[in-house]
């Protein structure tokens, strides 16, 4: 009896492990997180989520519309990456095709923020005051704690 007991306990302990170990190796392999100011659009998606069926129903076209343009540009900042990391291995170094491949990415990312920025200017057009107050509040919470809240007195942007 004592036995079936002392199994019983390893196994438990053995799963309670493994997923411990699961957890550390997500979180260590997840990608790191987007500071929140970087790009306004995660806010968007965000809000649209929240938003009655209707409302999002309205302005899921104008959504559409700017992921499909993003596609291309992912792409073109995916591949001035690859050109960085040839750059930086190749043999013998060229710091003007590392310049090059980094001026690549600047201007790919470039298009990216100005196709961003338009997007949400169209989208916010749409929108209702009480739904661009949303918009607001999803940006701003996106931001880690440790910038929204400093020795618990709030947000320093309310001071």
């Amino acid at each position: 009896m004592r036995s079936k007991w002392l199994i019983a306990a390893l196994v438990l302990s053995l799963a309670g492990n493994l997923a411990l170990a699961g957890f550390v190796a997500g979180r260590i392999s997840a990608p790191p997180p987007v500071p929140a100011g970087l790009d306004p659009m995660l806010g968007m998606f965000r809000v649209l989520h929240a938003l009655p069926e209707a409302r999002r129903e309205v302005l899921r076209p104008e959504v559409r519309a700017s992921l499909r343009g993003l596609r291309d540009e992912l792409r073109r900042m995916r591949s001035a990456q690859h050109g960085i990391n040839a750059a930086l291995i190749a043999e013998p170094f060229d710091q003007e095709a590392l310049a090059a491949a980094l001026a690549r990415f600047r201007a790919a990312l470039l298009d990216s923020q100005e196709h961003n920025h338009e997007a949400l200017i169209r989208i916010a057009g749409r929108m209702t005051t009480s739904e661009r107050q949303l918009l607001r509040d999803a940006m701003t919470r996106a931001r880690p704690p440790q910038h929204r809240e400093r020795d618990g007195a709030g947000d320093p942007r309310e001071r």
